[in-house]
């Protein structure tokens, strides 16, 4: 797709363009006038236009505005005021990022064009959290949402797995993928990993916990510190 805008054009250009289209009096017309000659002849052009292979191709057009002349867009390739434009001017897509071991962000966008499709058949809205380890192994949880959200949180439950998220469109008995994120790694838990030299080791574990403890001595809830303390407990259980 072509956009040529005459409006970006010097006054000589326009002048140039408007000799090569015979349009009298071109070389003592002012800037308006030229654009708005160029733009009737064009106009009147289409008019007559005649589809390819039923006659003499167009001339090349110079209009203020958006045109798709895709068979001609190799042969007006760096005039002035010509430029490639992008397929979709609002693509729907979706993008995870780590914050830290414990959440992600998301954020995404819908095009305005998918948007309203499936505003017209009463879409609900869901995103699909995917962890997989690297045993192929996976596990996923749903995370409902509403057409006007941009943006979550993800809590994450894992450690050492890979993470991806899913933008679903719901509707009738219909749901469809609109968009899937880039797959982020969760790094593994040291500590959980190692949690025998956190055990025996008073400053280590008076250490971690001061991370996430406040200046009123209160521990913040904390997903890895459960984990760690859960498996504390096993142990001691199991050596009863």
């Amino acid at each position: 797709m072509i956009l040529i805008n005459i409006d970006s054009l010097s006054t000589s250009e326009l002048r140039n363009i408007a000799q090569q289209e015979a349009i009298a009096d071109c070389n003592i017309m002012e800037r308006e006038d030229l654009i708005q000659a160029l733009v009737d002849k064009y106009e009147s052009e289409d008019d007559n236009y005649i589809p390819e292979g039923q006659g003499e191709a167009p001339n090349l057009r110079y209009m203020a505005g958006v045109t798709d002349y895709r068979e001609i867009s190799k042969s007006v390739e760096g005039l002035p005021g010509v430029e490639e434009l992008p397929e979709y001017y609002s693509e729907t897509s979706i993008h995870l990022i780590y914050k830290n071991s414990n959440w992600g962000y998301v954020f995404w966008t819908i095009s305005d064009l998918m948007k309203e499709k499936l505003e017209e058949v009463g879409a609900t809205f869901k995103l699909i959290v995917t962890l997989r380890d690297k045993d192929g192994e996976r596990d996923q949880y749903d995370i409902p949402i509403t057409i006007e959200d941009t943006e979550w949180n993800i809590g994450f439950t894992s450690y050492g797995v890979d993470c991806t998220v899913a933008l679903i469109a719901l509707y009738g008995n219909e749901s469809e993928v609109l968009a899937k994120s880039n797959t982020i790694h969760l790094p593994e838990s040291y500590w959980l990993e190692h949690r025998d030299e956190m055990k025996v080791s008073d400053a280590l574990f008076k250490l971690y916990l001061s991370i996430i403890t406040t200046k009123e001595g209160v521990v913040i809830k904390n997903p890895l510190v459960s984990d760690i303390i859960a498996a504390y407990e096993e142990e001691d259980l199991s050596n009863e």
